[in-house]
């Protein structure tokens, strides 16, 4: 499952980031694997999500949320 597939409020573990032209961008941002996500707001029909990171909240555009592996955390 990728970042950009989340729904408001669901929260993931970061599994990894696809080598390419943002990885680094991402891994600065906290994007690395462990990392706890929460998608606070998703805009434009997904070309924007606002994603909470330790705390911090960023914006990526869907097509960078994709290359964002994720293991969404079940309801208990």
């Amino acid at each position: 499952m990728h970042l950009a597939e989340l729904n408001r409020g669901e929260r993931a573990t970061v599994i990894g980031v696809a080598q390419g032209e943002a990885f680094c961008h991402l891994c600065s941002l906290g994007l690395n694997s462990g990392a706890e996500v929460e998608l606070v707001r998703s805009l434009s029909r997904n070309s924007l999500l606002i994603v909470r990171v330790d705390g911090f909240d960023i914006a990526l555009r869907g097509d960078t949320a994709q290359t964002v592996k994720i293991r969404p955390e079940r309801a208990q």
